[in-house]
């Protein structure tokens, strides 16, 4: 597996018909930076959590962290997984 070949991952989800969803990391970064900032723009600080979110899984972007992202949840392969 190389890491150009496999979309970055933020989490997987094994569906109770055994497929698999992909949480796809760049959507994940940006909805968690948007819900942050609407948070925070009621105390003026909307901006500085907009930031953290968007790096709050940053490192999940290492090719060693989507290897074992992948290998540690059970059943998944490329094969048999759906993309959100």
């Amino acid at each position: 597996m190389t890491q150009q070949s496999v979309r970055p991952v933020a989490h997987l989800r094994q569906n109770p018909d055994g497929s698999w969803m992909e949480h796809d990391l760049k959507e994940h970064l940006t909805r968690v930076a948007e819900k942050a900032a609407l948070f925070a723009d009621e105390f003026s600080n909307g901006v500085w959590a907009k930031t953290a979110g968007l790096l709050h899984d940053l490192g999940k972007y290492n090719p060693q962290w989507q290897e074992y992202i992948r290998k540690n949840n059970g059943d998944y392969t490329e094969e048999n997984h759906e993309q959100d």
